[in-house]
């Protein structure tokens, strides 16, 4: 897969200016995919309302994130996709989730962060990797000490969990 290009966009879901555009160049021909960092909601050019790919996803997806679906064209136009807010997990920082406020209706929601602490070495023996044997975890993520974040501030809970932080390179 090639990187074709990116640029920032404005977004079907929130109107922001700040949905990231990427366009990639796989076997099966050009694929673009976004990600608004205002609302957190994420589609592709295989997201289209018939497809294979919007069916699998429909049949592995949390039903919040079912529930939470918008239908839009894309940015520039074309066929109407379907976006879901998105779900990432960084081993080594942490996730950020989608999560429902209790007692609210279905449309009610914030943005969780949730940060990966180490776990001591002799501790790790206690949380095998199951995709791993033999392998333990480093990390864990603390429930404790979650952080949310309104629906619209993506970006926020992003930069919390530091998704944007710059490598540390010494100088010689």
């Amino acid at each position: 897969m090639k990187q074709l290009g990116d640029k920032l966009v404005n977004s079907p879901i929130c109107d922001s200016d700040a949905c990231y555009e990427s366009e990639f160049q796989t076997a099966d021909g050009p694929i673009k995919t976004w990600l608004c960092m205002t609302s957190g909601y994420t589609s592709n050019t295989t997201m289209t309302l018939d497809s294979e790919g919007l069916k699998q996803m429909m049949e592995l997806t949390a039903e919040l994130i079912k529930d939470l679906r918008q239908d839009h064209e894309p940015p520039g136009g074309g066929e109407k996709l379907a976006w879901f807010p998105t779900a990432i997990t960084m081993p080594d920082k942490g996730m950020i989730f989608p999560e429902p406020i209790k007692g609210a209706g279905k449309d009610e929601w914030l943005w969780t962060v949730v940060k990966a602490i180490p776990i001591p070495k002799e501790e790790q023996e206690k949380y095998p990797d199951p995709s791993n044997p033999g392998k333990f975890y480093e990390n864990r993520m603390d429930m404790k000490n979650m952080k949310r974040y309104d629906k619209l501030c993506f970006m926020d809970a992003a930069e919390d969990l530091g998704m944007f932080t710059k490598p540390v390179t010494s100088e010689d």
